[in-house]
């Protein structure tokens, strides 16, 4: 898939799109931003910005050094895109590499590609922080912070069910995939996900549960090599490890993926996808630099759609460019937007390139659990100055089932509340539309997704609502753009592409706004807003939004 983030398109080309399909559609819409310089060959001065919270009392700190990061040239493919991002990563920290060899008090841990960084410990009695002011390379200095699975929803509790068989609807699957619209999909385009790759990022996973099935390059290797990997805190490969879960979250997660129906209910939105699963949380925490390496481990290895249901509470500015990297060279980002209610969001789920997710309940409500606020670029310290979000814009992107969620975990099943049991609903739906259209670019998916998105038709949406420019959609902190309903997303993207959408839109009912019996509501995509929709994506795709 091609790179960049659907971008919240200007007002001036919002403008022409309206005007051509006046009273019919709004059709979702997106432009690139112009390319920076590269800062790594001229840096704006010597000065680099140090965490101010780093210790300087005597201890062995464990650093993140961050370089300047690429210019990818516009027409750059995919594969094209990771190769320049190696090798600049490479020829920038050759220097610093080579200086910290030499220098007593500096122990070089790891390097880093997807962002263009080093993990070094310094001895803060030997070495000043300062030292590395001398790199015109250099930008920035922080701690390998701590990054961990959103907390437990406040009075909502997990349900074991140990070995028993989850309830079923009469479609036979769980009530999640129900609610998104899954199996409507199966049916109408006959894929279950087939051809897709999904690398979950979290404790780890029970490759042995009967409804897990773990993507290997080699049946016979009990590494499952090429879809299993474990990386310590460091960012380290754990050497010969195998599949295992730490705890729980990751299994549950990975179930809602992709998981199977040995029970004879299904568990997993995209039992048909490839499943990856790199472990980057030891139980529940883990650092900043494991889940960086686990995130270039996905793209090396083709995933389409990376899945973290993993955070930290605030606006942290590092998550951005691996994000928005990872972007570049082929892989979504989807992630958990946190579990601390109105007003807050995590990184890197509230990061603007990455397809944010909050939770529903059954009835459709927005649980008080689920964040979700509207950011400003101010408030991201350190952010990249080429960074192509907007002044303002509202997290998160869509909502999913969140509330007593039953997929797989080591030994049976159980029942989990939370954003990050949301995400992975929607990390699945991204896989089917990557099996229906293998070619369609993320700008394409996002803006279906967004798009064809439902609200209950009694919400009022609140105070900090606002209209997204690329759809003309009403969106606010608690709903985003909406629930998530797969087969509209897929019949959107289909006939943006110029293809056939599915038997079951092609009937009477295709041309009303479409809802589905429960109160829902969303907005239609006419022929005419197709056309004008695929015309503009053609160009987004040539020009490549979010590169530097």
């Amino acid at each position: 898939m091609a790179s960049g983030r659907s971008g919240r398109v200007c007002l001036s080309v919002f403008a022409v799109v309206a005007c051509l399909v006046v009273a019919s559609v709004f059709g979702p819409v997106a432009l690139g931003a112009s390319f920076a310089t590269d800062a790594a060959s001229e840096p704006a001065d010597d000065s680099i910005v140090i965490d101010e919270d780093l210790p300087t009392n005597g201890t062995t700190v464990e650093v993140v050094v961050r370089l300047a990061e690429a210019t990818v040239p516009e027409t750059a493919s995919e594969a094209a895109t990771e190769r320049r991002l190696e090798n600049h990563a490479d020829s920038t920290q050759d220097p610093l590499l080579e200086y910290v060899r030499e220098r007593n008090g500096l122990q070089a841990e790891e390097t880093f590609w997807l962002t263009n960084a080093v993990l070094i410990d310094v001895d803060t009695d030997a070495v000043d922080y300062e030292v590395f002011e001398r790199f015109g390379a250099v930008e920035a200095v922080h701690e390998n912070f701590a990054v961990s699975v959103p907390d437990q929803p406040a009075g909502v509790n997990a349900a074991a069910s140990g070995s028993t068989a989850p309830t079923a609807n009469a479609r036979r699957t769980t009530a999640g995939l129900a609610q998104v619209n899954a199996p409507a999909v199966w049916d109408a385009y006959d894929t279950q996900g087939e051809g897709a790759r999904v690398a979950v990022l979290d404790t780890g996973v029970d490759a042995s549960h009967p409804d897990i099935e773990l993507a290997t390059d080699d049946p016979s290797d009990p590494t499952y090599p090429g879809g299993w990997a474990e990386f310590d805190a460091t960012g380290g490969r754990v050497a010969g490890s195998t599949p295992h879960d730490t705890g729980s979250h990751g299994t549950h997660v990975s179930g809602t993926v992709a998981g199977g129906a040995t029970t004879g209910t299904a568990i997993g939105v995209a039992p048909e996808a490839e499943l990856l699963h790199g472990l980057v949380l030891s139980d529940t925490s883990g650092s900043f630099a494991q889940v960086v390496a686990g995130m270039e481990w996905a793209v090396r290895e083709d995933a389409d759609v990376i899945s973290m249901s993993l955070g930290v509470t605030g606006t942290l500015a590092p998550f951005i460019d691996p994000v928005r990297n990872a972007r570049d060279s082929g892989s979504i980002v989807v992630g958990a937007i946190g579990n601390e209610g109105p007003e807050t969001s995590g990184s890197p789920g509230n990061v603007y390139e990455t397809i944010s997710v909050g939770a529903i309940d059954g009835n459709g409500t927005v649980p008080s659990f689920s964040g979700g606020q509207r950011l400003d670029r101010a408030e991201w310290v350190g952010a990249p100055d080429d960074w192509n979000a907007p002044q303002s814009y509202i997290v998160p992107d869509v909502v999913a089932p969140g509330v007593a969620v039953v997929s797989a975990v080591p030994g049976g099943y159980m029942a989990m509340p939370g954003t990050s049991m949301a995400a992975p609903h929607v990390s699945g739906t991204i896989a089917l539309l990557v099996s229906i259209e293998p070619d369609a670019t993320p700008e394409e998916i996002e803006l279906a997704l967004t798009g064809t998105a439902r609200v209950p038709e009694s919400y009022v949406p609140g105070s900090n609502a606002t209209v997204d420019e690329s759809d003309g959609a009403t969106i606010d902190s608690r709903y985003g753009h909406g629930i998530v309903d797969a087969e509209a997303t897929a019949d959107a993207l289909v006939e943006a592409r110029g293809g056939v959408e599915s038997t079951m839109a092609n009937d009477s009912n295709a041309t009303a706004d479409r809802t589905d019996g429960s109160g829902f509501r969303s907005q239609p995509l006419f022929a005419v807003g197709a056309l004008v929709l695929g015309v503009f994506l053609t160009a987004i795709a040539r020009r490549r939004t979010g590169r530097r």
